[in-house]
């Protein structure tokens, strides 16, 4: 008798840690080059590497094929779930509105690679342009970029083509953004251009603009 409760136990004890080694308590419903979709009980977040989601699940690594992940102490390397049907439901869009200024600009806060910046939208502008007095505050290593020439109102000016990683502005998110950092200390506030507006939504309503985060 006395064995054969030792080999329940024993059995049952398996069978409890393989149910936990299969199933995992988190799933990937969204997967990108440093990003995911992560998924708990809680809800759902799109979460870059080294962030957490406000349901707990950390972000390791993440690519096309998989990602790895830290939930409640233990790791985890997932792939897309398969079971994402019409259930999920993509992330709240971020989106923020904008007023003029008394010139009729349109003037923002934001942050590129987590140094804080300010910025002045310019639809006229192909990229994000910085001077680099800004770029230097900023801890660029802007001069590892492309040399090149730009026009600007002052007249023509070295500048470095290089790529942000990350611009952010209110609550949204792009990366990858292509900039030139021209030499000197124009433009005062950085233009946000068409490098980081192509990515986002804009909608012009009242004189008041709205961006929204594409997804």
């Amino acid at each position: 008798m006395k064995g054969f409760l030792v080999f329940a136990l024993t059995v049952s004890a398996l069978l409890t840690a393989g149910l936990a080694w299969s199933v995992a308590p988190v799933e990937v419903v969204g997967l990108f080059k440093n990003r995911a979709v992560v998924r708990v009980a809680g809800g759902e977040a799109l979460i870059k590497v080294g962030e957490t989601s406000p349901q707990g699940v950390t972000l390791i690594s993440a690519d096309a094929e998989q990602a790895r992940v830290r939930y409640r102490g233990q790791e985890y390397r997932l792939s897309l779930s398969n079971r994402v049907g019409a259930s999920f439901r993509q992330p709240e869009q971020a989106h923020i509105a904008i007023a003029p200024d008394r010139y009729g600009q349109y003037r923002i806060g934001g942050s590129i690679n987590d140094s804080s910046a300010n910025f002045l939208i310019d639809t006229g502008a192909s990229v994000v342009a910085i001077s680099s007095q800004e770029a230097r505050r900023m801890g660029l290593l802007y001069e590892r970029g492309e040399k090149g020439i730009v026009q600007t109102a002052q007249g023509t000016a070295e500048s470095y083509f290089v790529i942000l990683d990350e611009v952010t502005v209110g609550g949204i998110r792009v990366y990858n953004v292509q900039a030139a950092v021209i030499e000197g200390a124009y433009p005062i506030d950085i233009l946000l251009g068409m490098s980081f507006l192509r990515q986002v939504a804009m909608q012009e309503v009242g004189g008041v603009l709205t961006l929204t985060q594409k997804y």
